[in-house]
C-alpha cells in the first residue's frame, strides 16, 4: 500500500538540509545515500498520563490509559537487568522499580480477587443443599460479605490495572544488541554501496547549489517560521512534484494503492504505533484541548485503518 503525507516530525527542523521527498513515506521512494548507518540508541521517552478518571476502590480514583498495550510483564520480571540496561541506554525516564512493584501488588490482589471468588462460588453451591434455617441464613450473610468485599477489591484491581499500564508503557522497547549506544557521533558505518566519485573542480553541497540556482530560500523563512525551516522555489517545486508523480506511477505498476492519509490523528491511535505524544521529549506536535495530533509520518493513520480488527488470511496482503 502506498501512503502519503506531509512530514511534520520537528527532528526535521534540525538541519538546514534540503529533504529530496517531503511528503513521501513509502521506503521505496526515499532517497538512498551511498552508506547505511546503524544510529545510536539515544531517543528518550517518558510516560504519558490521558484524563483521571474517578474510582470507588480503596485507591481512589486513577488515570485510564487510552488504550491497553500488550505488555509481558513476568519477562519483564524475569529480565530485570536487560530492560534496565535498555531504558539506560535510550535515556528513558521509564522507572522499572515502580513498574515492578505495581506489578506484584497486582499479582497479589487478583491472587486474592480469585480466592474471594472461589470462596463465593462455594458459598452459593452450599446454598443448593438442603439447610437448616440457621445455617441458610448464616451462608446468606456470609455471601453477602464475600460479595461486598470482592467488589471493592475487583474495583482496586480495575485502578491498579491502569497504575500499571500507564507506568509500563513508558519503558520502551528493545534495541537491538549490534545498536550502539551513544549519541550520533557513535554511529557505525555498517555497509558502503559503490565508491565516492572524484571531480576536477571544487564540489558544492546541496546547500550552496540551491541557493546559486535559486530554488529555495532559508532567509525569508527563518522570518516567516524560524530557523532552519525553508522556501521551496522553481525547479526545486517541479523536481519534487515531479518525482511524487513518478515515484507513485511506478509502485501503482506493482499492485500499490495510492492513499494520501488525514493528517490529524487521535492520540490513542499514535500511542498503538509507539509514540508517546503528550510526553515531555514528545517529537509529536499535539493539539491543545483536545485528544488529537499532527502525524509524521502516514503510517500511522494507515496503521489506523485497520485496527481492533482481525485481517482473514486470504484478505493478505492489503
Amino acid at each position: 500500500m502506498l501512503t502519503c503525507g506531509r512530514y511534520l516530525s520537528s527532528a526535521a527542523a534540525t538541519t538546514p538540509s534540503f529533504p529530496p521527498l517531503r511528503t513521501l513515506t513509502f521506503s521505496l521512494l526515499r532517497y538512498h545515500p551511498i552508506r547505511f548507518l546503524s544510529f545510536s540508541s539515544a531517543a528518550a521517552t517518558t510516560a504519558v498520563e490521558p484524563e483521571t478518571i474517578s474510582g470507588g476502590g480503596a485507591g481512589g480514583g486513577a488515570t485510564r490509559p487510552q488504550w491497553k498495550a500488550a505488555i509481558d510483564f513476568k519477562w519483564i520480571r524475569d529480565n530485570r537487568d536487560v530492560v534496565a540496561t535498555n531504558i539506560r541506554n535510550r535515556n528513558s525516564a521509564a522507572n522499572l522499580d515502580v513498574v515492578l512493584q505495581l506489578y506484584d501488588q497486582y499479582l497479589a490482589l487478583q491472587k486474592e480477587v480469585e480466592r474471594l471468588r472461589a470462596e463465593r462460588n462455594a458459598v452459593a453451591n452450599k446454598m443448593k443443599e438442603k439447610l437448616d434455617p440457621s445455617l441458610r441464613q448464616a451462608l446468606v450473610d456470609e455471601g453477602k460479605n464475600l460479595k461486598e468485599s470482592l467488589i471493592a477489591l475487583e474495583e482496586d484491581l480495575v485502578q491498579l490495572t491502569y497504575k500499571l499500564q500507564l507506568e509500563a508503557q513508558s519503558i520502551p522497547n528493545t534495541t537491538h544488541p549490534d545498536v550502539p549506544v551513544g549519541d550520533e557521533e557513535s554511529s557505525v558505518t555498517r555497509k558502503e554501496v559503490g565508491s565516492q566519485r572524484s571531480f576536477s573542480f571544487p564540489i558544492k553541497d546541496h546547500l550552496q547549489l540551491g541557493k546559486d540556482l535559486d530554488l529555495f530560500d532559508f532567509d525569508a523563512a527563518s522570518e516567516v517560521s524560524g530557523s532552519k525551516f525553508y522556501y521551496l522555489k522553481n525547479e526545486a517545486v517541479l523536481l519534487e512534484m515531479a518525482l511524487v508523480n513518478w515515484g507513485i506511477a511506478e509502485v501503482s505498476k506493482k499492485g500499490f494503492t495510492p492513499l494520501i492519509t488525514p493528517e490529524i490523528v487521535r492520540s490513542s491511535v499514535v500511542e498503538r504505533c509507539g509514540f508517546q505524544p503528550r510526553a515531555q521529549n514528545t517529537q509529536v506536535y499535539s493539539i491543545d484541548n483536545s485528544d488529537q495530533c499532527l502525524i509524521g509520518t502516514a503510517e500511522i493513520p494507515v496503521g489506523g485503518i485497520h485496527m481492533n480488527s482481525i485481517l482473514v488470511d486470504s484478505d493478505l496482503p492489503l
